[in-house]
């Protein structure tokens, strides 16, 4: 038995680019606008992996669909002894081909890292990449 030489599944087809520039569409049609800020490393700390002062200077308006649109998910506003923390997290989708229009490729970025930060106007909020 062989397989149907009419259907190749391995390469990049047209039926790929459709469903590519289907999910485009419906990100247009049904996502928001919001400002992608990507974080500048000041000076990271080789122990921790991590970096205490970031910069955020530019801003690209980027279409993400908000995939959890009835409520902010997460623990809410959680008090301790340590101050109050706010837990909320909203998870939108953004398509690999618009991030990868919208934002310069001399920026060096491929995809949305940790820690870079998503500014909805629609509600005057902003939220870290986790």
């Amino acid at each position: 038995m062989s397989t149907n030489f009419y259907f190749n599944n391995f390469t990049n087809s047209q039926e790929q680019i459709l469903i590519e520039n289907l999910v485009l569409e419906s990100i247009k049609i049904y996502g928001h606008d919001v400002f992608y800020c990507p974080r500048k490393v000041q000076h990271k700390d080789d122990i921790y992996e991590e970096d205490a002062i970031s910069e955020y200077n530019t801003s690209y308006e980027i279409d993400m669909y908000i995939r959890s649109y009835e409520s902010y998910e997460g623990d809410g506003q959680f008090l301790s002894k340590f101050g109050l923390e706010i837990r909320n997290q909203v998870t939108v989708i953004v398509s690999k081909r618009a991030f990868a229009q919208r934002v310069p490729t001399t920026s060096n970025l491929s995809r949305p890292n940790e820690g870079d930060l998503i500014y909805f106007p629609l509600n005057n909020k902003c939220f870290q990449i986790k």
